[in-house]
């Protein structure tokens, strides 16, 4: 079981600069063909002013705020125990490429269930644009702790 005490943990906020050749990257890697995410000159073709990043790539961007896997080590969670159970993202407005977000998590809520046998973080991240929120998201990460039934 988790210690309650995490409950509310805020990490300090940290800023992460968009670049094309890591959305391009991160196309790559989820199966985005279209060029306008990475490509200023197929961006404007299409009326934008600059690129546009994929809704899912605010996840990438907070791992290198302050991963999952390093909230668990504040907690004192193996990470062999865990598994990634949700999340659900909330988008306010796009993100483009050369925006700087700043990025802040908390921790906003721990529960048990089936006796202690399983531990719940909820986490939320949020994200920001020149002070404006343009997103959040909520993560739920499960714990696998020691069946209280078994010796």
């Amino acid at each position: 079981m988790i210690d309650q005490r995490f409950k509310g943990y805020t990490t300090a906020p940290s800023t992460v600069q968009v670049d094309a050749w890591r959305v391009k990257l991160f196309c790559q890697a989820i199966g985005e063909t279209n060029a306008v995410h990475w490509d200023a000159n197929a961006a404007h073709a299409q009326g934008y002013t600059h690129c546009p990043v994929p809704p899912t790539f605010l996840k990438a961007l907070e791992s290198e705020h302050f991963s999952s896997a390093a909230l668990l080590r504040v907690l004192t969670v193996s990470v062999g125990k865990v598994l990634h159970a949700e999340q659900s993202f909330d988008y306010i407005r796009p993100v483009h490429v050369g925006d700087v977000v700043e990025i802040s998590r908390s921790i906003t809520d721990l529960y048990d269930k089936r006796e202690g046998s399983m531990s719940f973080i909820v986490v939320r991240t949020d994200y920001r644009v020149e002070q404006q929120a343009v997103g959040s998201s909520i993560q739920t990460i499960m714990i696998r702790n020691q069946d209280p039934a078994v010796p």
